[in-house]
């Protein structure tokens, strides 16, 4: 019987393999991935499926838009909060007085906060905002950082270290429904477009027979409730869904994502 590698990425933890419970790992084995392999950047995740080195891994919506445009598949969606898709906010203190427009006119330059430069909902939505609002992140932020967590930049709000940072939020509620008392003092100031949730991704390189495989082996998987609990728990997720073919790679188009990554590759 053939035998698979999973992929995690940095979101569950520096080394999530030696800290997940038995019960997961033995949840993972069930489905024939013998192998699970932590990854400590988004970026190393997804050079681990386009090279083969994983056949399948729980994605954010960025790589599974690159992974779904190289021909690769999206074979579940998270649900969240009821939700399969999510935007960003901008958020910014209760008590600001100022707004895009001012940011815009050169009023105002705030100090921006991001969780991650692969994070749909805390900087990649956020950017593609700001920039249809006509403003250059470059000159026209006083700076921004990247301080890794939605924690630590709502906390960077409160303490007065930053002005501006970014949130996923869902349909249907606000930052409280989410964050809790952390974000009493902020409000939402803008909304992005809608963005599908994470999901476990099929490598694109894969042949069509053990893509087929590994689709059985992971609907058998969640067919059965106790796996389902466990996966649930530990991708932080209601259920999942079968997401229609193609939903993710327009992402790309909305992110700029050409121009994303020459701005990243030259340190801006």
């Amino acid at each position: 019987m053939t035998d698979f590698a999973f992929g995690l990425p940095p979101s569950l933890g520096k080394d999530p393999v030696f800290e997940m419970a038995r019960e997961f790992a033995d949840v993972l084995f069930a489905a024939r991935f013998t192998t699970v392999v932590p990854y400590r950047s988004y970026e190393a995740l997804q050079q681990g499926l386009f090279s083969g080195e994983v056949d399948a891994a729980w994605g954010p919506p960025i790589i599974c838009a690159r992974v779904e445009a190289a021909g690769g598949i999206v074979a579940h969606r998270a649900i969240r909060r009821g939700g399969t898709t999510y935007r960003s906010a901008l958020i910014c203190r209760k008590q600001d007085r100022w707004d895009l427009g001012i940011v815009k006119s050169g009023g105002f330059r705030p100090r921006a906060v991001w969780c991650d430069a692969w994070s749909m909902g805390g900087f990649l939505l956020a950017r593609s905002l700001l920039q249809a609002q006509g403003i250059d992140l470059d000159s026209q932020l006083l700076n921004q950082r990247w301080l890794g967590s939605y924690t630590a930049c709502f906390d960077s709000l409160n303490e007065y270290d930053g002005d501006l940072t970014a949130s996923f939020v869902g349909a249907s509620g606000g930052l409280e429904a989410i964050w809790g008392p952390r974000v009493d003092r902020l409000q939402i100031i803008a909304l992005s477009e809608e963005s599908p949730n994470d999901g476990i991704v099929i490598a694109p390189k894969l042949d069509d027979k053990r893509t087929l495989q590994i689709r059985e082996n992971l609907q058998q998987l969640l067919a059965n409730r106790g796996a389902h609990k466990i996966l649930c728990t530990q991708f932080s997720v209601e259920g999942f869904d079968s997401p229609p073919s193609n939903i993710y790679a327009p992402l790309l188009d909305v992110i700029g994502w050409t121009a994303f990554r020459e701005d990243m590759s030259t340190g801006h």
